[in-house]
C-alpha cells in the first residue's frame, strides 16, 4: 500500500488534521482556482511589445499583435422623396412646385398641357406630364414611387364644368392614390363664403365632394 500524506489543514474539505490528500480519496482538498496547469499557455509580453504564448518559463514563441482593420461599407444617401403636384403648372401649383424644389423633393406635376412655358430655371427640374384627371386609369403610371400628392386642380366655367373638376378630378385622383399606397394626399381648397357661394355653385358643390 503506498505512502499516505495527511493534511495539516482543518477546513471542510481536509476533513480535520487526519484528512487525506492524494489518489482518489474522497476527503482530499479540492484544485486551487488560482493554480493554472504549467501545460496551459498564458498570454504575456515582453519589453518589445509583443505578446506571446508559452508552455513554460523556457519556451516562449512570439507572435506580434494582430489588429483586422473594419470593413469600410459605403451607403448611399436616401432617394428624396418623390411629390406629385397635380395643376402644376397654375398660380398657387407653380409656387409649390418650386418650394418643394428648395427643400431637397424631386418634383412632378401632372396637367392637362404638360410642360408650361415658364421660363424661370426651377421649372426645368420638374418633371412635367400630361394627363387629365378625368381619366383614372392614365394616372396610375404617373403615380409610381411617389410619397406625397399636392392636388392644387381648379377650375372655372359652367356649373357642371366646374363640378366635374373641382369634384370628381380630385375625387379620381385620391382614389388611385390609395391604391398606389401613397400616405399623404394633400387638397388645396377653398372656403365658402357668403354670396360668392351662389356665384359659383358648381365650384362649390365640386369642393365640398372632396
Amino acid at each position: 500500500m503506498g505512502a499516505r500524506e495527511t493534511c495539516g489543514r482543518g477546513d471542510k474539505y481536509g476533513g480535520g488534521v487526519g484528512g487525506i490528500v492524494g489518489g482518489d480519496e474522497v476527503g482530499r482538498d479540492p484544485p486551487d482556482p488560482f493554480l493554472v496547469p504549467r501545460s496551459l499557455a498564458l498570454p504575456s509580453q515582453n519589453n518589445n511589445g509583443k505578446a506571446f504564448l508559452s508552455e513554460d518559463a523556457s519556451k516562449r514563441v512570439e507572435e506580434p499583435f494582430k489588429v483586422e482593420e473594419a470593413e469600410t461599407v459605403k451607403v448611399p444617401p436616401p432617394s428624396p422623396d418623390k411629390l406629385l403636384v397635380l395643376g402644376g403648372n397654375g398660380f398657387v401649383g407653380s409656387h409649390v412646385c418650386k418650394e418643394a424644389l428648395d427643400k431637397g423633393f424631386t418634383v412632378a406635376s401632372l396637367n392637362r398641357s404638360g410642360k408650361p412655358s415658364i421660363s424661370e430655371s426651377w421649372a426645368d427640374k420638374v418633371i412635367w406630364n400630361k394627363g387629365n384627371l378625368l381619366e383614372p386609369d392614365s394616372l396610375k403610371d404617373i403615380m409610381e414611387g411617389v410619397s406625397a400628392v399636392v392636388s392644387c386642380v381648379g377650375g372655372f366655367g359652367s356649373n357642371s364644368y366646374m363640378y366635374k373638376i373641382n369634384g370628381t378630378a380630385n375625387i379620381n385622383a385620391i382614389r388611385v392614390a390609395a391604391e398606389k399606397g401613397i400616405k399623404r394626399f394633400v387638397y388645396v381648397s377653398a372656403a365658402d363664403f357668403g354670396f360668392v357661394n351662389y356665384l359659383l355653385q358648381g365650384y362649390y358643390e365640386g369642393k365640398v365632394r372632396i
